[in-house]
């Protein structure tokens, strides 16, 4: 029985890190866009491809980076709450 859980709990991470690696490149590339974006609207002047690379660099950085994280958070602990409440 708890091969089994271990299994699902196992085959459940696989399929979170690939939803984390789809979301980060979605949203990196919804960032990269508005960069690009607020520099053509805001018409600034000097390096464009320099100017988008810092402002990736402070996005990696940034609190919605780190909130990616809770794509494993709240899966994990709401099977951890439903297991516990189905054993109890």
């Amino acid at each position: 029985m708890i091969l089994g859980w271990l299994r699902l709990g196992f085959f459940g991470l696989i399929g979170l890190t690939v939803v984390y690696f789809i979301v980060g490149i979605y949203s990196r590339s919804v960032r990269r866009e508005k960069l690009e974006k607020r520099w053509v609207s805001e018409e600034l002047e000097g390096d464009r491809d320099l100017w988008i690379e810092d402002g990736m660099k402070a996005y990696e950085k940034g609190l919605k980076r780190k909130l990616m994280w809770l794509i494993y958070i709240i899966p994990m602990a709401v099977f951890v709450v439903i297991i516990s409440f189905v054993n109890w």
